[in-house]
């Protein structure tokens, strides 16, 4: 998978971790609902958390650090949400002391459907911080300034990499030609 997909899997959980924090996190009867701003301001800690990772990441994108903040945004978040999401069940569960009881607190009262949003988007944050690890970064050929033969002669501006044709930088669907110092003009479809 390339970076830029992980980049805009990352930016996405971060959206969906925004929008389930302001969504319910509590709905009674249907039509009740108590956000996870309205108690503890959980929500309000989500979301600046949401906001300054995707910051980060975005701005760390072109390296490693932009996956670690990924995956330590994305399991502060599930740790957040994960601990609102078990306190309201523990909550709820002892709200009743007979199982009829609990069947119809159940049915009045339930997680509502932001607090689950959140908690998802914010295990899917770390995960593309993982998935980031395993990724293809951007591949450009590298020139060296100054290499020593075996003979003990200077060579400067040797490529590291052969001239080839390689997968168009700038488009995926076309081959163009490296010639060892730089891309020429040269483009061709891959073959089928």
């Amino acid at each position: 998978m390339r970076r830029e997909r992980i980049l805009l899997w990352s930016l996405g959980s971060v959206a969906l971790m925004v929008v389930g924090a302001f969504g319910p996190w509590v709905t009674a009867l249907g039509i009740l609902s108590i956000s996870g701003n309205d108690v503890h301001k959980h929500g309000w800690y989500l979301a600046a958390l949401a906001l300054a990772g995707a910051i980060v990441v975005f701005a760390r994108r072109t390296n490693v650090a932009g996956a670690v903040w990924a995956i330590v945004v994305g399991l502060a978040g599930t740790g957040l949400t994960y601990h609102d999401r078990h306190d309201i069940t523990s909550l709820l569960g002892n709200a009743a002391t007979t199982p009829a009881q609990q069947d119809f607190v159940n049915a009045l009262v339930h997680v509502g459907w932001g607090l689950n949003v959140a908690l998802f988007a914010s295990v899917s944050l770390a995960l593309s911080g993982l998935a980031w690890f395993f990724s293809e970064g951007e591949r450009r050929p590298v020139l060296r300034e100054e290499v020593r033969t075996p003979l003990g002669v200077t060579v400067t501006n040797v490529p590291t990499v052969p001239a080839g044709w390689y997968k168009d930088p700038n488009d995926d669907s076309q081959l163009r030609y490296w010639n060892g110092f730089g891309w020429t003009t040269q483009t061709a479809k891959p073959a089928s």
